[in-house]
């Protein structure tokens, strides 16, 4: 009002505002309850305004009209520190978050046994350590520390986990601080450096347990006890992700569970005169999160061409109907859905994102289901892909761009 006012010259007498304002209110003041509201209908109704006022009104209206509204807003709202401490955070992939924090969890763990076993002790804070006293106890925790089992480390689990604390204390107000390069931590990295040969030549994690890929022989028992298939919601889920896995050499968990449905990375390229084809295109991965760091990497793109010659395990088209059977308002930031108990010919799948335990499952699931033995994961698919490549005579340079491994001693 104070706008409208100070644009509109009004010389009215004191009883003629009376008359636009009901008994009761401050000119200044909302008006308390509808009641109010109904009085200056009734008053304006059964009251004849001189035609000042009237002209007044009528400029109020007009000058009313002719305030623009607010252009939208083109940045977002502004942030409080908190807030942009939280979206910093988001720069650490989030199992790495996790695995640092285990790795404390592991210190602290060891930390309060030990002082409640000794008389010496251990202060509550790491960070506030100096070197001296922390390369003391570091020492000491890479020499007593075990699983929850009573049995040691393996050397690289050793290293890692010091890593992680090594990583807790950079997030947390030591960013300089260096376990392996400062000469502050010498004689920790001795004992460190000699515990781990000690563990290596004991053989304490010699052997390392790692996903067996697919014989070309299992591949085919799951299409034989129709476990891969287009027959049953469960058989064609099972068939996409078998795929999916083997084509473009997806990881375990993180990868599957980034895909989506709305901007897929996976998508149908048909053009007149060429074989069809789905190609993926990276967007984040282990080797590739983004970032500052890998403003420019290059993104893993790979074709994977439609198997005209055997159409019922083309992956096109099993790719093709599975999205057809899903359904219309299915959620945009998930490709893998549940499927239902009971599909209607049209729909067989449910608009609630696979689970992560069953999604992690998938292919020791369908492993066990076909009798099929050895160590199978969701990776085994990845390392199919690698292992089919390089039997076939495939480069290993080749390899490692369908695959995204960063060095050879990955493939």
């Amino acid at each position: 009002m104070s706008e409208l006012s100070s644009s509109v010259k009004h010389p009215f007498t004191p009883r003629q505002l009376d008359l636009l304002i009901p008994r009761g209110w401050d000119a200044h003041s909302e008006p308390e309850s509808d009641n109010a509201l109904s009085t200056i209908e009734i008053e304006s109704d059964n009251t004849v305004l001189p035609h000042d006022i009237m002209d007044f009104l009528a400029d109020v209206e007009t000058s009313a009209a002719d305030i623009e509204p607010a252009p939208p807003t083109r940045f977002a709202v502004p942030l409080s520190d908190d807030a942009v401490k939280e979206a910093s955070k988001a720069a650490v992939p989030k199992t790495t978050q996790k695995d640092t924090l285990w790795c404390i969890r592991l210190w602290n763990e060891w930390r309060k046994e030990r002082n409640s076993r000794t008389e010496e002790q251990i202060p509550a804070d790491i960070i506030a350590l100096s070197p001296a006293v922390l390369q003391c106890w570091l020492s000491r925790f890479v020499l007593e520390v075990r699983k929850k089992d009573a049995t040691a480390y393996p050397p690289d689990s050793l290293y890692h986990v010091i890593c992680g604390i090594m990583r807790f204390m950079r997030q947390n107000g030591k960013p300089e601080v260096d376990f392996f390069k400062e000469s502050a931590y010498a004689d920790f990295r001795a004992t460190l450096d000699a515990e781990m040969k000690r563990l290596k030549q004991a053989g304490t994690g010699s052997r390392k347990r790692q996903a067996e890929p697919l014989t070309l022989q299992e591949e085919e028992l799951l299409w034989k006890k129709r476990i891969l298939g287009d027959h049953s919601p469960q058989a064609l889920l099972n068939s996409v992700f078998f795929y999916n896995g083997v084509c473009f050499a997806l990881r375990s968990g993180d990868e599957h569970r980034r895909l989506r449905y709305k901007d897929s990375q996976i998508q149908i390229v048909e053009k007149p005169g060429q074989r069809a084809h789905l190609m993926y295109t990276e967007d984040s991965s282990k080797n590739n999160q983004g970032g500052l760091k890998g403003r420019k990497m290059a993104r893993k793109e790979v074709i994977h061409h439609e198997n005209s010659e055997n159409p019922s395990r083309c992956p096109v088209r099993l790719f093709k109907l599975y999205n057809s059977l899903c359904p219309k308002d299915r959620p945009a930031d998930a490709f893998y859905l549940q499927p239902l108990k009971k599909p209607r010919p049209d729909c067989w799948f449910s608009v609630k994102p696979l689970g992560h335990n069953p999604l992690n499952n998938i292919v020791r699931d369908m492993c066990n289901a076909a009798g099929i033995s050895g160590y199978k994961t969701n990776h085994s698919l990845r390392a199919t892909t690698a292992t089919r490549l390089y039997q076939a005579g495939v480069d290993e340079q080749l390899i490692m761009e369908r695959t995204g491994h960063r060095s050879l001693d990955g493939v």
